[in-house]
């Protein structure tokens, strides 16, 4: 009967120590899980606040090329202006008649070289817009991009929150 008291008291000695080893490995298992999950969690939040910046720096980005397209639309349309009024002018001058040919063929070749110019400038102040406007288009798209970069690490960390809980 001692024997066998002896051999229960070990028994049960032997297997809480085993419960206790197990116990103690599977929390410092979840304890290096949860160290994970914080860093996975602090490394997206750093990663969304890079975002944001990043979003932010693109808006301002945006505005300065809208003004600056503000502005060219402005000139394009001084231009357009001078263009109309030098189209005008030239009609004008070829109503006069043929007896101030000679005059007439002097301003025209002048006309003429200042409607090159103007367009030209023209030309030059539209490629400048499209060229404007393609990279509004780029900086949109790469703003949109990472937010919505952002948006799925967010999500991810929730998920992964949530997982944990």
């Amino acid at each position: 009967m001692k024997n066998a008291l002896l051999f229960l008291i070990l028994l049960v000695a032997a297997g809480s120590i085993f419960l206790l080893i197990h116990f103690g490995r599977e929390n410092t298992d979840i304890t290096r899980f949860l160290e994970q999950e914080r860093y996975g969690r602090m490394s997206a939040e750093e990663e969304l606040q890079r975002g944001e910046y990043r979003v932010k720096k693109l808006e301002a980005d945006l505005q300065s090329t809208q003004v600056r397209l503000a502005r060219l639309q402005e000139t394009l349309d001084k231009t357009r202006d001078e263009n109309t009024s030098l189209k005008a002018d030239i009609q004008r001058a070829e109503r006069q008649g043929r007896s101030q040919e000679t005059d007439l063929h002097k301003e025209l070749q002048g006309a003429i070289a200042q409607k090159a110019s103007l367009e030209s400038r023209l030309r030059a102040m539209e490629d400048d817009l499209h060229a404007a406007q393609q990279e509004t288009q780029q900086e949109k798209a790469r703003a949109d991009f990472a937010q919505r970069k952002a948006e799925q690490q967010l999500a991810a960390a929730e998920a992964m929150a949530s997982v944990k809980k």
